[in-house]
């Protein structure tokens, strides 16, 4: 077994591996495949999106990701005649007075084509790349009630599988005081908040998507009086995986769209995430187990360090996934069931597009992460002390993989987020 202290001097030392979890918890080799196709800082003017804050600039980890592994690719300035980065658009909120509904257009960032193999020897992959340069929907004290994300060409089209685009996975953190991160909080390391040049300790991971573009929408989950709360001194930043399965080079913006509140309302309570993870605190990939037939990955178990409401939550998982479950004190909380096709924007009509073969893999894909809100979430409280559990389920036989050229199954993910409603303190 590999430690993550040698992971990173690997990494540091050598500018050769990241580790990549087994399904036991060990380190397995470093920087395997994933599941990947074959083959200024100022806001705009009149936005209300706060400034962008200053790149770390020293983070040797984010640096050497940046620098190695994505080399010519990753953020790059605004095309000519490209959509405007921030879209105003009517209150999807209607019955909560004086909400706002804005879309931030993130980026532009430059994708590798399927013949640009990177360190690795992934084709066309952006991969978590580190971006500290991230605008907030507002500037000073406001309530997010909802966010989604999405992923568009420079004139504000959809990039999707059908076009060849992947918003394979982005993370969203929240730097500032007061921040910690539920799930990594008591970690030694943490992978993903040190590509942001942060810890557990000072920032927490927010949202997140893959492809299947899941809203976390609290007004929808019949949840009110209660947001995500943000202060002028947090700082927003990502890490950003996209692939490309086009023989060219592709520019894109990462969206996400938020519903948001000015200030903090009287009467509402603050919203915490919990990150699951199977390969927690660390890239959230795991090898898969078996190459065909049915498995179980798992996360680390979370002892639960806050009180409070469950509002909902929802899972990610990797083509071949069925779905994830939460589990607390050994009893189902959750079960986010994955849908695939539906849309033919989740469909791959060219298998192998840019010449990378892939014909033994999916052409469907997911498309839909089923939601645990209300009803369907069956514990209703988070206590501390309380053990919390996430399983991922994978099923080759019902839905098929995504194989690498020698036809090994790529590294899966399991991953669910809970929202949880934080009462304020009666005086």
């Amino acid at each position: 077994m590999k430690s993550l202290s040698l992971a990173l001097l690997a990494l540091v030392g050598s500018a050769a591996a990241f580790p990549v979890v087994d399904n036991d918890g060990s380190y397995g080799p470093f920087l395997e495949r994933r599941q990947t196709p074959k083959g200024s800082g100022a806001a705009p003017k009149g936005s209300g999106a706060a400034p962008r804050p200053k790149s770390g600039g020293g983070n040797m980890i984010a640096g050497l990701v940046t620098g190695m592994l994505n080399s010519g690719y990753g953020r790059v300035p605004d095309p000519a005649g490209a959509a405007p980065r921030v879209v105003n658009l009517p209150a999807r909120i209607a019955d909560i007075a004086g909400s706002k509904t804005i879309k931030l257009r993130y980026g532009p960032y430059k994708v590798p084509n399927m013949g640009h193999k990177n360190a690795i020897g992934e084709a066309g992959a952006l991969w978590n790349y580190p971006d500290q340069k991230i605008d907030k929907p507002c500037a000073g004290e406001c309530t997010i009630l909802g966010l989604n994300a999405g992923l568009e060409y420079p004139d504000g089209s959809n990039a999707n599988i059908d076009t060849g685009m992947w918003l394979h996975h982005f993370v969203l953190f929240n730097v500032g005081p007061g921040r910690q991160d539920a799930t990594c909080l008591n970690n030694a390391t943490s992978l993903p908040h040190m590509l942001i040049g942060s810890s557990p300790k000072g920032s927490e991971r927010l949202f997140s998507s893959g492809n299947e573009r899941t809203p976390a929408f609290m007004p929808k989950w019949n949840e009110k009086n209660v947001g995500y709360f943000l202060r002028p001194a947090d700082k927003f930043a990502f890490i950003v995986d996209l692939m490309n399965e086009n023989m060219e080079d592709k520019v894109v913006y990462l969206t996400i769209t938020y519903d948001i509140l000015n200030g903090h309302p009287a009467g509402y309570d603050e919203m915490r995430p919990v990150w699951f993870d199977a390969a927690q605190c660390l890239t959230s990939e795991v090898k898969a187990p078996k190459q065909d037939g049915q498995f179980v990955i798992t996360a680390p178990r979370w002892t639960a360090n806050f009180d409070g409401e469950v509002l909902g939550a929802a899972g990610h998982l990797h083509d071949g996934g069925d779905r994830i479950t939460l589990e607390a004190d050994g009893k189902l909380a959750c079960d986010s069931k994955a849908t695939y096709g539906g849309d033919p924007a989740f469909i791959n009509t060219k298998p192998g597009m840019g010449g990378g073969g892939h014909h033994a893999s999916a052409t469907e894909h997911i498309s839909h992460m089923s939601i645990c809100a209300g009803p369907s979430f069956l514990v209703k409280t988070v206590k501390k002390g309380q053990a919390w559990d996430l399983k991922g389920y994978y099923d080759y036989d019902k839905y098929k993989g995504m194989r690498h050229e020698d036809g090994a199954q790529s590294n899966v993910m399991g991953i669910a987020i809970m929202f949880v409603r934080v009462k304020k303190a009666v005086a």
